[in-house]
């Protein structure tokens, strides 16, 4: 065997580092170590801040009663001006509040459903009418503004207020994720390995049926060999990804259009009987918006075979693409979660809400606003945050409490509010490796946590297999040309780059276990509930404006779990059409299919026999590399998929590795990897919606 590089015994160093604290926080009932933020210093005290008072509801009693037995299976929903009557604070009590906020000097805006009042001032008014103190605090990276202490209100308004919000300036990030390119941190532009940016191609709009890259993703077997630098290595085993050479229909290395999912997880059915989604209407909620959408998802209906979307726009987009700063993913973000709820429920209408920041202060309003709109069934979210208690700083964990209120409003009203776990596994690789959280509001136990698998189809696009999505990538060869015969520079010994993305899951340091999550071990809420395609490297195509004219397309293929939420909430949408009444929040009935329905498919990896082994022979000799090294650090996980892989962006090659999901394991039933598993098409919708969903 080579000796180890400095390089790779630091990172498994590293990698053992993390595992060890990952295994001991993920342990059922267990709450992980909470990450301190680092104090930075105040903030400039003439800096501008808008807050938002959020106002209790009236009767929590009453609708936490409610919410128990609709979660149950037994309580009746109600309109969403029922909820209002009932919950929502008087018109007296906001104008009390903002009463109070207008003699303190700070400028009043209108709330809406009398559910919080926005209002503007300095960071001094704000300090001194709350008494707090806002500090700049680094996490790992990340720099925001919080406080350190609790609001405190006069106290003839502390029966009114729920909370106040904006106080954090910690946003959330949209969880998309590309082939070949690293998760963006919220503070930089997303880059690959090697540096180099997303990468759409350009698309022809007029190509017929929207194929442009490959539907196969595994290859059989096959060998490789490189040389150069006095190094010689032959590798063995699966190959992932079309010829790099290959152009469209069958682009590298490999991506899905709406048909090969139908085909894969059975939604052709429902839609020979009509069950597309007409008269439901699905909400989707992102921060800043694209500015090209209402273009883009009518070119992408027409070149996926799709009708035209019903699309409605509320707020003002400001964000592109085909932009450069740090906000572009969330342009990214809006294209795939309008495209893919078009594409699962073609028939249904959709209420775009773009919020003006990513603040989770105004992603909740947009919430809000969501529900608001005339027949909405479903809400999809395709952002997170980090479930961890918060860092300590009050502020922070404070929000959740007003948040669940509405989540808990909005549930009763009938409609299921979902959010994207996230994309970065255990999160250990934002929290300096030193802990791990999953993802909020995803862990709320009044919303529905989606994941992410990985899945590879057969030729007649059904699915061969399945896997959590966690990807890792060993460098196995240097650069070569495209077109030339793969022989270069051989590494002088494969290079694990690690972790690179996976969907996110694991046990709540803020919420225990819901009485509705039957069959998840320990006193903690789980998540996720539910998975769905989420991998890049076995992502969907979506189109998008590459100028601000529309007159320049691009196609690319894309995953994270911003891929599965939207799908997941169209899915239900159409499940509520064949109900033919609401359904509520989707987590709690998910627990109660019966297994014999086929509704879930359950996700349990498992190790390929064709897992790339190599020989690399060099001046010390000949040294063997078994699977689990081209594939290391596994963590601890027994089962994986690896194979061959040669970029089509870098033009390098690659072992990558499938199911390595950082420290999170699959297992029969529930996991902390995959929930529940998949969604079976019309099997689930007949479970849910058909009646067998009770236990």
């Amino acid at each position: 065997m080579k000796p180890l590089t400095l390089v790779r015994i630091v990172m498994l160093i590293a990698a053992c580092l993390c595992a060890a604290a990952a295994t001991a926080a993920a342990a059922p009932g267990a709450r992980s170590p909470l990450p301190q933020a680092t104090d930075l210093g105040p903030v400039d005290a003439a800096s501008p801040i808008e807050i938002t008072v959020w106002m209790k509801l009236h009767d929590q009693p009453g609708l936490d009663a409610l919410v128990a037995d609709q979660q149950a299976g037994k309580g009746a929903y109600l309109s969403m001006e029922q909820v209002r009557a009932q919950h929502a604070p008087s018109s007296a009590d906001v104008a009390k509040v903002a009463a109070f906020l207008k003699a303190q000097g700070f400028t009043v805006s209108a709330g809406q459903d009398t559910l919080y009042v926005k209002a503007s001032a300095t960071v001094a008014r704000v300090q001194s009418t709350f008494q707090v103190e806002l500090h700049r605090y680094d996490l790992f990276g990340r720099t925001f503004r919080a406080s350190a202490r609790s609001a405190t209100l006069p106290p003839e308004l502390v029966p009114l207020v729920a909370g106040v919000g904006g106080l954090s300036s910690l946003g959330a990030e949209p969880q998309i994720a590309r082939a070949g390119i690293k998760a963006a941190t919220g503070v930089t532009r997303q880059t690959d390995a090697e540096g180099l940016p997303a990468r759409p191609v350009p698309f022809n709009a007029a190509q017929p049926n929207g194929i442009y890259f490959s539907a196969q993703c595994f290859y059989g077997t096959e060998t490789e060999s490189f040389s150069g630098g006095g190094v010689s290595a032959t590798y063995t085993g699966n190959r992932y990804g079309a010829p790099i050479t290959n152009g469209p229909p069958n682009a590298a290395p490999c991506g899905y259009q709406p048909s090969d999912l139908y085909t894969a997880y059975n939604l052709n059915p429902l839609y020979q009987r009509g069950l597309d989604g007409t008269g439901m209407t699905i909400a989707i909620v992102d921060a800043y918006g694209s500015t090209t959408i209402a273009n883009d998802v009518q070119v992408f209906s027409a070149a996926m075979g799709l009708p035209p979307a019903n699309l409605t726009i509320i707020g003002t987009p400001t964000e592109s693409v085909f932009s450069t700063d740090s906000n572009e993913g969330w342009a990214v973000e809006t294209t795939l979660d309008v495209e893919w709820v078009h594409a699962v429920a073609p028939g249904a209408k959709i209420v775009l809400v773009v919020t003006p920041t990513n603040y989770f202060t105004d992603l909740f309003t947009g919430i809000i606003t969501a529900a608001s709109q005339p027949g909405v069934v479903a809400i999809s979210n395709s952002w997170s945050g980090l479930d961890t208690a918060y860092y300590g700083i009050a502020a922070e964990y404070e929000f959740y409490h007003p948040a669940d209120t509405l989540l808990q409003a909005i549930g009763a009203a009938g409609i299921s509010v979902d959010f994207s776990t996230g994309d970065s596994g255990d999160n250990a690789d934002n929290l300096g490796g030193l802990y791990t959280s999953t993802g909020w509001p995803a862990s709320s136990p009044y919303a529905t946590g989606v994941g992410g698998v990985s899945v590879v189809l057969d030729a007649h696009k059904h699915i061969a297999w399945q896997t959590s999505w966690g990807t890792e990538l060993t460098e196995i060869a240097d650069k070569a040309s495209l077109g030339s015969p793969p022989i270069d520079a051989a590494m002088p010994g494969p290079y694990n780059e690690g972790f690179y993305a996976g969907g996110t899951g694991g046990y709540s340091d803020a919420y225990p276990k819901p009485f509705w999550q039957v069959g998840v071990p320990g006193d903690r809420r789980g998540t996720p509930d539910i998975s769905w395609v989420a991998d890049p490297y076995t992502g969907v195509e979506i189109i998008y404006s590459l100028n601000a004219t529309s007159t320049s397309l691009g196609i690319e293929v894309i995953g994270g779990t911003s891929v599965s939420c939207p799908m997941f909430t169209a899915l239900w949408g159409i499940a509520t059409q064949r109900a033919n009444h609401p359904l509520g929040q989707a987590a709690p009935l998910l627990y109660r299919l019966p297994s014999w329905s086929g509704a879930i498919t359950d996700i349990v990896n498992f190790s390929s026999p064709n897992n790339v082994t190599g020989t690399i022979i060099d001046s010390g000799g000949t040294n063997p590399m078994r699977a689990s090294e081209l594939a290391a650090p596994l963590n601890n996980q027994p089962n994986f998929v690896s194979a061959l892989y040669n970029s089509p962006f870098s033009t390098r090659w690659f072992v990558i590795d499938f199911g390595v999901d950082s420290t999170l394991q699959t297992g029969p039933g529930w996991d902390v990897a995959t929930g529940l598993g998949t969604p079976n098409g019309e099997a689930f919708v007949e479970a849910v919606a058909g009646g067998q969903n009770q236990q």
